[in-house]
């Protein structure tokens, strides 16, 4: 398309708000600003866990993994879609997220009293007394996380994520510079406690100064209670489901396993998440909103649909296939000896995890934004069928890595549902996921080989392992990666670059 000599060199004040191509613009810089800032979290993260693990023991991780599932049940088993229902409502007036600000600080003060009085039979129920008090201090991170203000939606359905990155980013290191002295001090679980609990009042308060939006106070709205009512039944049954498939290995690991075991299972899965986690902080931050706006215009949906899934997955495909090929590098490069088996662990949850999340996430986006919460919850039903199956009788044939096995095979499932979610919709994306799978598999698969390879000839460096699987899974991936270069080259949107 030609421009004229008057045109002004921002394009994006030519663009009409809510145009594909003003859409287009801002999705992509939300996706590399999403990209960017979870990178950064996750050198932190990685970062401290390293120092974490050399100042604690692995029965410690093992603990907080226990403390860290029982409160994430509570709060997902009382998820009634506060986020996601504003960010696809059309509101954003004082009273309607009054309203849901409401909901969010009941909820929170909710999920403290129940944490309170359940911990005790917890902690029983594990024969370990220490989880009582992990458990109800831990719990006052909920308190802090319901008085968190509504503009973290607000943005988020803007497309707004700059500010929401740095201060999630801040928040991380509030929480890293109180748990690293705690534990270098102590040498004690308690340090990681105190900096999540420091971490979340300090979000929370930040959040309502620094963050532009409403400034929230108590009120109930009838209208808004009716439509947060309507939208979070089937979120709230979604997100319960949701806990139980991708959290029941931790509730069953914690009984099948010993705290350490159950300690390097945690590292293991830590890293294994980390290219699913991007997507997802994509897909909810950027693709969610994207879809919603796109949803509601009189647009179709399906050649965004495809665009912008497009460009997340060869990203994220490339960091699993190098994940995969060389977990046990990894492991071996970031950890002592104690915690090795973490990495034959992380290479079968990762591949689990591309089809269960990484490729489930791109369609539950989708089928979100079209209002269709109930989908959710079938998703992550399908991975709860998978699960009560594969792991029973993995463990019955191979036992512990039998079940870790059996934990990433469920996966499946789940993105098998979510295509026929899509198609519900009138989308479709499985020829997408075939072409883009091969590829993970067969770089995934050179790359371990080529490692495996060296090995034998006797080169046993895992530095000059982590260079051959980065090379050879790379290899796999220039002709995709080549086009997205091109695209942040020429400026052009990184996710609908083939939207006119």
């Amino acid at each position: 398309m030609n421009r004229s000599p008057l045109d002004s060199e921002d394009q994006s004040v030519q663009q009409p708000e809510g145009s594909v191509q003003s859409l287009a613009t801002k999705a992509s810089k939300s996706a590399v600003w999403s990209l960017g800032g979870f990178g950064a979290q996750q050198v932190v993260r990685l970062g401290s866990n390293l120092v974490l693990t050399r100042l604690l023991v692995p029965e410690d991780f093992g603990l907080m993994a226990l403390v860290q599932v029982f409160l994430t049940a509570l709060a997902l088993f009382s998820d009634i879609g506060i986020g996601p229902a504003v960010i696809q409502h059309h509101r954003s007036d004082r009273d309607f997220l009054n309203t849901i600000w409401t909901l969010q600080v009941f909820r929170g003060l909710a999920i403290f009293l129940v944490a309170f009085l359940l911990a005790s039979p917890y902690a029983d129920f594990y024969e370990d007394p220490r989880l009582l008090l992990l458990i109800q201090v831990s719990a006052v991170s909920s308190v802090a996380d319901g008085f968190r203000s509504t503009s973290f939606f607000t943005l988020n359905r803007e497309l707004n994520v700059k500010p929401l990155i740095l201060l999630t980013l801040g928040t991380q290191l509030v929480t890293v510079c109180v748990m690293i002295p705690w534990a270098a001090a102590y040498h004690t679980v308690w340090a990681i406690v105190a900096g999540s609990v420091a971490g979340a009042v300090f979000e929370s308060v930040l959040s309502h100064i620094v963050l532009d939006g409403q400034r929230n106070w108590f009120r109930l709205e009838r209208e808004a209670l009716r439509f947060a009512r309507s939208f979070g039944v089937w979120i709230f049954v979604a997100t319960a489901i949701t806990f139980t498939a991708d959290n029941l290995d931790r509730l069953i690991f914690g009984k099948l396993s010993t705290l350490s075991e159950l300690g390097v299972y945690s590292i293991a899965a830590l890293l294994a998440t980390v290219p699913s986690q991007a997507l997802g902080s994509v897909s909810s931050s950027v693709l969610f909103p994207l879809y919603s706006r796109i949803y509601h215009s009189d647009r179709d949906l399906q050649d965004v649909f495809n665009s912008a899934r497009w460009a997340i997955l060869v990203l994220s495909g490339w960091v699993s296939a190098g994940w995969i090929g060389g977990g046990p590098t990894i492991v071996r490069i970031l950890y002592d000896e104690r915690y090795w088996d973490a990495g034959w662990m992380m290479q079968a949850l990762v591949s689990g995890l591309w089809f269960g999340v990484t490729l489930q996430y791109t369609n539950g986006a989708a089928t979100l934004a079209a209002g269709r919460s109930d989908l959710t919850s079938a998703y992550s039903f399908a991975k709860l069928l998978g699960i009560s199956a594969l792991i029973p009788l993995g463990y019955w044939l191979y036992g512990f890595p039998g079940a870790v096995l059996g934990l990433a095979a469920s996966d499946v499932f789940r993105y098998a549902v979510s295509l026929y979610g899509v198609r519900l919709i009138g989308l479709t994306g499985a020829r997408q996921d075939l072409g883009l799978s091969a590829r993970v598999a067969a770089s995934a698969l050179t790359s371990w080989l080529a490692v495996v390879g060296s090995i034998a000839l006797g080169i046993d460096l895992p530095w000059i392992h982590a260079g051959i699987v980065f090379v050879v899974a790379t290899a796999f991936w220039v002709g995709p990666l080549s086009v997205l270069i091109g695209r942040f080259r020429r400026k052009e949107p990184l996710l609908l670059g083939d939207i006119e």
